[in-house]
């Protein structure tokens, strides 16, 4: 007898798997319920296993992996102990192809191949051989009163999935090479053939069917694995029984949907920004070459390929799983933590898969910690050589200035200058759209539905304004635009209470913005806020934008607590009227700024 595999195509199962197995059919016992699979509705499943199939043709795709069979080891025969429901489907699919006319030259390799103890002579006189007569009968009414020794539940459904599975092929081929689909569904889709030994009790076994035809790539490394692992030592002298066989995938099938219930965890995929869905972000990690197939299930492909050539499943298994209790404590440490959620969400060029290639093999947390620091301090605008922060230009340094406000709010949640290290929430970041923006705006189009500035509003422009502003000075062209800068200026240094802003106005806004404010382009004039914020507003711009942040605060929404400080101004040593935003507190901002950034250095580089 050959070595049976694990994966035939729909042929090779009727065929090879026979042959390589010495069998000369499957067989469906008695104690099984019968065939219940409907075929009416689009949902249905004999419709959607047709709907998949013919996408796969369409997608030519190169394999397609319909659910696994689970069978029996007995005498002469494959018991059939998982797969009725498919292996009849496709009895009637292709005893259907045999029936047309340009195909029917083939080989009919499913005939007789499936035996139903229960139902044997209607399956070898309608199936089989005179498929022709239940397609054409009228309906099953008409059917069952010319037959009415088959008038049963499962001949009602076998005679409605051949019903809709002829219609759906005579749909085909209008526009298709039947001949060319056949092919297709012969050759390219593929079974999981898992063979239990014969001293196993049948009626006893249960294995878990989806509801849906199309397996996920990661249900098909599920069934692989766990299949598998029981039978890794069955050439060794002890061969475990079949409780133990029944415990041992009972137990790999819970740590596995542990696993996948962990890969889906809202905070966990917030946090490590996965790539993938489900679990497979997390075998990619363990077997990176996975990402280098391009076929339709690449998980499962690359794993097979691996068992084939050798490795255990439960090797495969057991390095999936470590990666998982690697992540899992990476994430609850909060020092790595922290340092590796600064390098996932910063404006970098790193991501989980970079960071997992260099170091994930990495055994102690003193090791990770002491990488991760390397890596965040390349990412920080920190002048090492002359021990302060860079200089930053908001319109040129955009990146290395969010990065650096976000690492402001880490602060906090690391033990620098002895503080207690806490879990920052990075997700919370990503969400609200939190970006860097001016305090007190100083870009026009911040402005654009400003139509007057208020009293706080007016003390800073008076602060940051020169006294006066000659003529000369002014590098525009035009005399007439010189006169309304001119006027504009005045206009604001004379204002009181209020200065109202007119459309002719905003040019001459724009230029002593632009050219007159050098402290609004400061990091001391900058924060972190939500997208947008500056141009939603009109006027009062400093106590309209701390009054949300207070209100968000207050609500049990999420405030950068960086921002939250400066808004408070916690920060601010010799601060002025918490209505207003002064000169002084954009200096003394940025001072705060680089003495933090000094200590968060300090700790960066410390062993």
């Amino acid at each position: 007898m050959a070595k049976v595999k694990t994966i035939y195509s729909i042929k090779g199962v009727f065929t090879k798997l026979l042959e390589d197995a010495n069998k000369d059919n499957f067989l469906i016992p008695a104690y099984q319920r019968g065939y219940k699979w409907t075929s009416k509705d689009e949902n249905s499943h004999v419709k959607v296993l047709m709907k998949d199939l013919f996408s796969a043709y369409q997608n030519s795709s190169e394999r397609y992996y319909l659910q696994f069979i689970t069978l029996k080891d007995i005498d002469e025969v494959f018991e059939v102990i998982d797969g009725q429901q498919r292996l009849t489907t496709l009895t009637i699919l292709f005893s259907l192809f045999f029936a047309n006319d340009k195909i029917s030259s083939q080989e009919n390799f499913v005939e007789n191949k499936l035996i139903y103890q229960i139902r044997k002579n209607f399956i070898e006189e309608f199936i089989y051989n005179e498929i022709d007569k239940l397609i054409s009968a009228y309906s099953w009414d008409d059917f069952s009163l010319q037959n009415p020794s088959h008038n049963n539940q499962d001949v009602f459904y076998i005679f409605h999935a051949t019903k809709t599975i002829n219609e759906i092929l005579n749909e085909i081929q209008k526009d298709t090479d039947l001949f060319e689909f056949y092919k297709y569904v012969s050759d390219k889709v593929q079974i999981i053939v898992n063979i239990l030994d014969n001293e196993m009790n049948s009626e006893k076994i249960f294995v878990n069917v989806n509801k849906g035809v199309k397996l996920k790539d990661e249900d098909l490394v599920k069934g692989l694995l766990i299949t598998k692992i029981p039978l890794d030592n069955k050439n060794e002298q002890y061969r475990l029984t079949e409780n133990e066989i029944n415990e041992i995938r009972t137990t790999l099938g819970r740590q596995w949907d542990e696993m996948s219930q962990w890969a889906v965890r809202k905070e966990i995929t917030a946090f490590f920004q996965p790539n993938d869905s489900g679990i497979a972000w997390i075998i990619k990690l363990a077997f990176p070459k996975v990402s280098e197939l391009d076929t339709e299930n690449p998980v499962f492909t690359f794993l097979f390929e691996k068992y084939q050539k050798g490795e255990k499943a439960k090797s495969i298994f057991e390095k999936i799983y470590s990666t998982k209790q690697i992540l899992d404590d990476w994430y609850n440490i909060p020092e790595i933590h922290n340092l590796l959620g600064f390098l996932i969400h910063s404006k970098s060029t790193h991501n989980l898969i970079s960071i997992w290639a260099k170091h994930g093999a990495l055994k102690t947390k003193d090791e990770i910690i002491k990488k991760l620091k390397k890596l965040v301090k390349d990412e920080i605008p920190y002048n090492e050589v002359e021990n302060k922060l860079k200089e930053l230009n908001y319109h040129d340094s955009k990146f290395e200035l969010f990065n650096m406000f976000l690492i402001l709010d880490l602060i906090k949640f690391l033990p620098v200058n002895s503080l207690s290290e806490n879990i920052y929430d990075f997700g919370l970041i990503n969400n609200e759209n939190w970006s860097i923006e001016h305090i007190f705006p100083q870009n026009p189009d911040e402005l654009r539905n400003t139509n007057s500035f208020s009293k706080e509003d007016l003390s800073i422009l008076k602060e940051l304004l020169p006294e006066k502003i000659n003529i000369d000075d002014i590098s525009i062209e035009e005399e007439i635009e010189k006169g309304n800068v001119i006027n504009f200026f005045n206009k604001i240094k004379n204002a009181k209470d209020q200065c109202p802003i007119n459309d002719d106005e905003k040019f001459a806004l724009k230029y002593l913005l632009a050219n007159n404010t050098r402290e609004l382009h400061k990091i001391g004039n900058l924060a972190l806020l939500e997208l947008g914020m500056n141009s939603s507003m009109s006027n009062n711009f400093f106590d309209k934008k701390r009054n949300i942040i207070v209100e968000k605060v207050s609500n049990g929404k999420f405030v950068p607590y960086h921002t939250y400080d400066v808004f408070s101004k916690l920060i601010i040593e010799n601060h002025t009227s918490l209505h207003v935003w002064s000169k002084n507190d954009i200096n003394e901002h940025e001072v705060y700024i680089n003495k933090k950034m000094k200590e968060l250095f300090n700790y960066i580089i410390r062993e």
